[in-house]
C-alpha cells in the first residue's frame, strides 16, 4: 500500500497538533498544580470597597467556556477531510449568553455598590 505525499503531510499535522496542544495542556496543568499559576479566588469577585463575594458569573463562564472548547476538540478530533472543524451549533450563542450574564453580573454589581447609603432619621 502507498501512502501519497499529501495524505502523510495531513497526517503529520494532525500529529504536530496533537502534540502541541496536549503538551501545551500538560504544561498548563504542571504550573496550576505547583502553584505557579494562581488559581485561588478563581471564582471570587472583589467589591469596590475591597470585600470578596462568590460569583456565580464566574462559575457558570468558566463551564460554559469549557464545555464549547470539549465540544469542539472533540469535533477537531473527527475531522477527516483536513479542513478546519466547524464551530459547533449554538456554540457561540452559548458563548455570548454566557458573557452576557457574567457581564451583566458584574454592572450589577458595580451598580449595586454605588448606590447611595440610606440613612436613618430618629
Amino acid at each position: 500500500m502507498v501512502i501519497s505525499d499529501h495524505s502523510l503531510l495531513i497526517q503529520l499535522t494532525k500529529w504536530e497538533v496533537f502534540f502541541f496542544v496536549g503538551g501545551s495542556a500538560a504544561i498548563v496543568a504542571m504550573r496550576l498544580l505547583t502553584g505557579r499559576i494562581n488559581a485561588r479566588n478563581l471564582f471570587w469577585g472583589t467589591r469596590s470597597d475591597g470585600t470578596k463575594y462568590f460569583s456565580p458569573e464566574r462559575v457558570q463562564l468558566f463551564l460554559a467556556t469549557i464545555a464549547v472548547a470539549m465540544q469542539y476538540l472533540l469535533t477537531a478530533s473527527h475531522t477527516v477531510s483536513g479542513e478546519m472543524p466547524k464551530i459547533p451549533d449554538g456554540a457561540l450563542e452559548v458563548l455570548g449568553a454566557s458573557n452576557a450574564l457574567y457581564l451583566g453580573g458584574k454592572g450589577w454589581m458595580m451598580l449595586r455598590d454605588k448606590r447611595p447609603e440610606k440613612k436613618e432619621i430618629v
